[in-house]
């Protein structure tokens, strides 16, 4: 097919000329048909007529503009929308007019730099318009001006700010460091700078009267007005605590960092557990590693004094401000011995009130507990032998140490007291003297037996096994040093002169001495005797006996003066 203005070879589907812009007619039912007009592309009308070709002259370019002032210019930047269909023709449209003195052939490189472009293809325009150098340039230079302008604009508000805040302008103020200041300079450093201040008391041992810590904390920036809580150092001194319980006054003394306590209880009427006293006193100043000692109110409380003597029991309850009572027991414990007491031991009273001591009976636990005589109040000793029917043969002191002889029923030991266990305390009395219940001492004692006043189920014989037998009836036994025993062989002399044995030893802090012997009659005797060790030698080198002349043998020394002598 060809263009029948310009003899331009077209496509078979092409609407208009690629080179004059002419329409090209239709093809129906074997007919050549015109373009509808309403087809035609604008500026087509402008094209001058072309003139038909004639054998085979080559027909003439057109000169005619491709476009008339309505067609449509392209604008930078923006995309022209072309129809496929079109193809070309629109192409050149979109390019503008012809201008005098060109043709289509002079205006087909701008085509065909749309083609090695890529926006141009075999069937039409592809893709945007070029835009046009200069104008994008200018945008371009528009743009970078404005973003150098917010850059610059930005900085320099930042750099206000920035200035403005160290100013402290607006951001809040900082707060002084005041640790370490005097605190009366350190409130007035604060409050000028705008800060109200709140104060408290920590205990310090080298920041006395100085600021030790502050909150918020220094060269922070807050608002101003802020409350700042500075901790003042003070003395570490010993807060009143008497009157609290132990719990309270423990809290009160941590708050001033006292932590080295020592309780003292004291028997009080106060409430238990309340702190009647401290030391040293409230008020006082005091190092971090220094005592402190309270003194804590517990109840009178009853001491157990169950075992003890009598004596020591009554003192033990005067100490716990207690008032005691002694009363006497039949017991089968040591005389003097306390067996109970009531209130019992760890009772609760008030100050003053009577504890009852039961003591075991001060007698002798029988006549032959000789031991027992010793350990016996004086007075009482003279009281138990007259309820057991004793009267006194003999009596009188010497230097304040009874020297007495009792006699009982036939059936009763004799009883002698004196500072010489071996003597014999006797003779012409117009009046027989207590002395025991004078409060004379009793330093020796010596029980005089026979048959009929042995004791239960001891008969007397002069051999070792009565000798035990009296010891056990009596209460003897040896519980320190050696036991000795003595024989005539001992002493030197005949069986016929004498027929004895003897056996002394040591109980606690008692010396005993037991001997049987037989007369010239006949008749056997035995004597039980008994005395202080610590006071016997010096009583009796009194008397002119010493116990070197017997080689130390206490049994020798007492069967010489009973048995041989006696």
């Amino acid at each position: 097919m060809h263009c029948e203005r310009c003899g331009k070879e077209l496509p078979d589907d092409a609407k208009f000329c690629v080179e004059c812009g002419a329409p090209v007619p239709r093809v129906e039912d074997g007919g050549a048909v015109a373009a509808p007009a309403d087809e035609a592309p604008e500026g087509a009308a402008d094209c001058a007529e072309p003139q038909a070709p004639s054998g085979d002259e080559e027909p003439a370019a057109p000169t005619a503009r491709l476009a008339s002032s309505a067609t449509p210019t392209v604008v930078p930047g923006e995309t022209t929308e072309l129809a496929s269909d079109d193809g070309r023709e629109e192409a050149i449209a979109s390019l503008g007019p012809v201008h005098d003195g060109e043709t289509q052939e002079t205006a087909r490189p701008a085509l065909d730099g749309l083609e090695d472009t890529g926006m141009w293809d075999s069937t039409g325009p592809v893709g945007r318009a070029p835009r046009p150098t200069v104008e994008g340039d200018a945008h371009t230079k528009r743009l970078g001006l404005i973003a150098a302008i917010v850059v610059f604009v930005t900085a320099l508000g930042l750099l206000i700010g920035f200035v403005t805040w160290r100013m402290e302008l607006w951001g809040g103020v900082t707060v002084p460091d005041v640790v370490g200041e005097p605190v009366v300079e350190a409130t007035a450093a604060l409050q000028d700078a705008g800060f109200s201040v709140e104060t408290k008391d920590v205990v310090s041992d080298d920041s006395v009267g100085k600021v030790v810590s502050q909150d918020p904390a220094g060269s922070r920036r807050v608002d101003r007005g802020t409350a700042v809580a500075i901790a003042v150092g003070v003395e570490r001194t010993v807060p009143d605590v008497e009157g609290m319980t132990l719990d309270d006054a423990r809290s009160a003394l941590s708050e001033r960092s006292i932590d080295h306590l020592r309780l003292e209880y004291q028997n009080s009427n106060e409430d238990e557990g309340t702190v009647i006293s401290v030391s040293p006193a409230a008020g006082s100043v005091v190092g971090k590693d220094d005592l402190v000692t309270l003194v804590v109110a517990q109840p009178y409380t009853v001491p157990d004094v169950v075992g003890l003597t009598q004596r020591d029991a009554e003192e033990a309850v005067q100490r716990a401000g207690l008032t005691p009572e002694s009363s006497y027991v039949a017991s089968d414990q040591k005389a003097g011995t306390v067996v109970s007491s009531d209130p019992s031991g760890g009772a609760s009273l008030k100050e003053g009130e009577k504890v009852k001591l039961y003591v075991s009976s001060l007698y002798p636990a029988s006549p032959y507990a000789v031991v027992d005589y010793l350990e016996t109040r004086p007075a009482d000793l003279s009281a138990y032998l007259r309820e057991q029917g004793y009267r006194i043969l003999y009596g009188t002191s010497d230097n304040d140490v009874a020297k007495m002889t009792w006699e009982g029923a036939e059936a009763d030991p004799v009883v002698v007291v004196g500072p010489n266990p071996f003597a014999t305390y006797s003779g012409f009395q117009f009046w027989a003297t207590d002395a025991l219940a004078a409060g004379a001492q009793v330093q020796g004692v010596r029980l005089e037996l026979s048959q009929t006043s042995a004791p239960d189920g001891v008969t007397l014989k002069v051999d070792q096994a009565t000798v035990t037998s009296l010891m056990n009836a009596c209460g003897l036994k040896a519980t320190g040093g050696t036991t000795t025993t003595a024989s005539p062989s001992t002493l030197g002399v005949s069986t016929t002169d004498a027929n004895f044995v003897s056996k002394a030893g040591t109980q606690d802090d008692v010396s005993w001495v037991v001997c049987v012997w037989k007369d010239a009659r006949g008749s056997i005797s035995a004597a039980v005797c008994a005395a202080p060790s610590g006071q016997l030698q010096a009583n009796l080198e009194a008397d002119g006996l010493k116990l070197s002349d017997y080689d130390n043998n206490l049994a020798a020394l007492a069967a010489d003066q009973l048995c041989v002598k006696g």
